[in-house]
C-alpha cells in the first residue's frame, strides 16, 4: 500500500464512489441503448487487421480454381506435400528430444561451468536456420573443403552423402530452431526439479526413473509448447530449404510467385499451409489438454524467483550424478555449440574477413551501414507497435469483462499461428483491395509502402507481445489499483503510475520476443519489402542464392549479433526467473 501511495503522490481529487468511477463498465446508454466501449472499438479494430488476411487466403480453399490445382497437382504439389509432412515430422521430433535432454542436463545438475553452457545452448536462437543453411552447403557440398578432403584420402570413386537433401536441411534445422523447446523445458525444469525428482529419488527411484515418470510428464506442456513453435517455424521456412532443394510447400508459394507471377495460384497454395498449421495447432490443443495441468498450467514458464532459489537448492542433492554420465552429456552439449554456434559463427567471421580484404562488403542496394539501418527500423517500428496493442490488449482483458472481449483478444493473437507466407499473401491481398477501392488520397499505395509492411509483421506477431502483457497484468495486485481509483486517480493515470511500472518486465519481454523474431523475419519481407527497404536478411538471401557465400557473411555476422541481443535479454530475464511464453 506504501508503494501505491509513493507512486499516487500529488493526486489531489477527491475520493469518489468506486461504482461510479470503475473503469470496467461495458458501455453508456444512450436511448436504451448500450454505446460500446472503446476497449471494444480497439480491440475490434486489431481483431480485423489479424483475421482480415487470414480471411483473405481462407476464401481462395473455399473457392478453388479447378485449372490451378489440377496444374499443382500434376507437377509438383504431390512431392512439396510429402516433403512438408516429413520433414515437419523429423526436425520437431528431433529438437524436442534435443533441446529436452540439453535443459535437463543445465537444468538440474550442478557442475563447473554450467551457467556459461546454459547461455551458449540458447545463442543459436540469434543464428538464423538460413544462416547456419548456407554455411553447411559451403563447407560440406562438392566444392568445400571437407568434399575436397574426403576426395584426396577416399579417391574420387568414394562414397560421400548428398549434401543438398532432406537429411542435411533436417539436421540444419534441428541444430537452429531446438533452443525453443530448451528454453522453454530449461524453464519448467528449474520449476520443479529441485523439490519432486529429489523426492522421487530419496523414494529409491533411479535417475531415469525420476526424470521418465517424474521430471518429464510435469515438464511436458512446456516440451509441446516448444515442439509446436518448432513445427511451425519448419512450415514457414523458404530460406533453408531453398538451400538444399527441398520443396515444401512454404517454398512452393515463392516459386510460383515469383517464377510463374500468379498471385491467384501462390494464395491457393498458401491455403494448404494454413490448413497444415490449422492440423499442427489442433494437435497441440489435444496434446496440452490431455497433459490437464501437469506443468502447473504453464507453458514453457520459468519459476519465479523465489521458486528458482528452491530449485537451485535442490540441486545440489541432485549433483551426484557425476561421473561418466555427466562427462558424456556435457561433451555432447559441447558438441551441440560447436555446430550449431561457434563453427557458424567462425565461417561468417572468415568470409567476412575474406570480403573486406577483396573489397566487397556491398550489395547493389549499399553498404551494410544502410541494411543495418533498414532492419533496425523494421524491427523498431513493429516492436514498438506490437508492445502497444499488445498493453491495449492485456488493459481490455483486466479492465472490461465479457465473452466479446475475450473472444476478440483470443483473434488478436491468431497471427503467430499461421505461416509467414499465407499472412503476407493474405496482407497483400487486403491492402490491393483497399488501394482499388480508392479510399485513400490520390496517390497514395499500401502495396509496396513500408506501413504495409509493419501491417504484415504486427499481424504475424502481435501475439508475442501479447501474452506477455498479460501475464504481466495479471500478476498487478488488484488492491494496488482499487487504492489507487479510491484515492481518486484517472485510469490513465493508475496505467501509468501503477500498472505499467509493475509489469515492466513482462512487456521487456514482449519486446525482446517481437525484435528477435522480426529481426530475422524473411518470408514477409520478401513478398512486401518497399523500394529502398534492404533488411539484412535480404542481402543474405539474395547472395546466398547466388552462392557468393562471401559476400554473404557480413550481413550474415551483422544479423547474428543484431538478433543476439534479444536473446541475451530473454535468457538473463529468465535466469532470474522470469516468465517466458511465446
Amino acid at each position: 500500500m506504501t508503494a501505491t501511495l509513493d507512486a499516487l503522490r500529488g493526486v489531489d481529487r477527491p475520493v469518489q464512489n468506486s461504482s461510479d468511477d470503475r473503469p470496467a463498465r461495458r458501455g453508456h446508454r444512450r436511448g436504451g441503448r448500450a454505446r460500446p466501449s472503446w476497449w471494444t472499438v480497439v480491440l475490434g479494430v486489431l481483431a480485423v487487421l489479424v483475421a482480415a488476411p487470414v480471411a483473405a487466403v481462407v476464401s481462395s480453399v473455399l473457392v478453388p480454381e479447378r485449372e490451378i490445382w489440377s496444374h499443382l497437382w500434376e507437377t509438383r504439389l504431390p512431392g512439396m506435400v510429402v516433403a512438408t509432412v516429413v520433414l515437419v515430422s523429423t526436425v520437431t521430433i528431433g529438437a524436442a528430444v534435443l533441446g529436452t535432454a540439453l535443459a535437463w542436463l543445465v537444468g538440474v545438475h550442478r557442475f563447473r561451468g554450467r551457467l556459461l553452457l546454459v547461455w551458449l545452448l540458447a545463442m543459436p536462437l540469434a543464428i538464423p536456420a538460413y544462416v547456419s543453411g548456407f554455411v553447411v552447403v559451403d563447407t560440406f557440398d562438392r566444392s568445400g573443403p571437407v568434399r575436397s578432403w574426403w576426395t584426396q584420402t577416399a579417391g574420387a570413386g568414394g562414397w560421400y552423402p548428398e549434401v543438398r537433401s532432406l537429411g542435411f536441411a533436417a539436421v540444419v534445422l534441428t541444430l537452429a530452431l531446438y533452443p525453443y523447446v530448451y528454453l522453454l523445458a530449461l524453464g519448467a525444469f528449474r520449476d520443479q526439479a529441485g523439490g519432486v525428482v529429489d523426492a522421487a529419488r530419496m523414494l529409491g527411484s533411479s535417475r531415469i526413473q525420476a526424470f521418465l515418470r517424474v521430471a518429464l510428464p510435469s515438464a511436458r506442456p512446456a516440451i509441446i509448447a516448444g515442439s509446436v513453435l518448432v513445427a511451425l517455424e519448419v512450415l514457414t521456412d523458404v530460406g533453408t530449404v531453398r538451400l538444399f532443394n527441398v520443396q515444401t510447400l512454404a517454398d512452393g508459394v515463392f516459386r510460383v510467385w515469383f517464377g510463374l507471377g500468379e498471385r491467384e495460384a501462390a494464395t491457393e497454395l498458401a491455403g494448404l499451409l494454413l490448413l497444415a498449421a490449422a492440423a499442427i495447432l489442433f494437435t497441440e490443443r489435444r496434446a496440452a489438454g490431455g497433459v490437464g495441468g501437469a506443468g502447473g498450467g504453464r507453458s514453457g514458464a520459468a519459476a519465479p524467483a523465489a521458486a528458482a532459489q528452491r530449485a537451485d537448492d535442490g540441486r545440489r542433492v541432485s549433483a551426484e550424478s557425476g561421473g561418466a554420465g555427466m562427462r558424456v552429456g556435457i561433451a555432447a552439449a559441447l558438441v551441440v555449440v560447436g555446430a550449431a554456434l561457434l563453427f557458424p559463427v567462425l565461417r561468417l567471421v572468415l568470409w567476412t574477413l575474406e570480403a573486406s580484404s577483396q573489397g566487397r562488403t556491398a550489395s547493389a542496394a549499399g553498404g551494410v551501414g544502410h541494411h543495418l539501418w533498414s532492419s533496425m527500423r523494421v524491427t523498431a517500428v513493429t516492436m514498438v507497435v506490437c508492445v502497444v496493442a499488445g498493453v491495449v490488449v492485456a488493459l481490455a482483458g483486466r479492465w472490461v469483462h465479457g465473452r466479446r472481449h475475450r473472444t476478440l483478444a483470443t483473434v488478436t493473437t491468431l497471427g503467430y499461428g499461421l505461416p509467414g507466407p499465407v499472412i503476407a499473401l493474405g496482407v497483400l491481398v487486403c491492402l490491393a483491395a483497399i488501394d482499388r477501392s480508392g479510399v485513400l488520397p490520390r496517390g497514395t499505395l499500401l502495396v509496396g509502402s513500408f506501413a504495409g509492411l509493419v501491417v504484415a509483421l504486427v499481424v504475424r506477431y502481435l501475439a508475442l507481445a501479447v501474452k506477455p502483457a498479460q501475464q504481466s497484468m495479471a500478476r498487478v495486485s488488484s488492491s494496488a489499483e482499487d487504492a489507487a481509483r479510491g484515492l481518486g486517480a484517472a485510469p490513465a493515470r493508475v496505467v501509468g503510475r501503477i500498472q505499467l511500472p509493475l509489469a515492466r518486465q513482462g512487456l521487456l519481454v514482449a519486446a525482446a520476443l517481437v525484435a528477435l523474431d522480426v529481426t530475422k523475419e524473411l518470408p514477409a519481407t520478401l513478398l512486401l519489402r518497399p523500394f529502398g527497404i534492404d533488411t539484412l536478411p535480404v542481402w543474405v538471401w539474395q547472395a546466398s542464392s547466388d552462392s557468393r557465400w562471401a559476400e554473404a557473411g557480413l550481413p550474415a555476422l551483422v544479423l547474428t549479433v543484431m538478433a543476439a541481443v534479444p536473446t541475451m535479454v530473454l535468457v538473463s530475464l529468465m535466469l532470474r526467473g522470469r516468465s517466458i511464453d511465446w
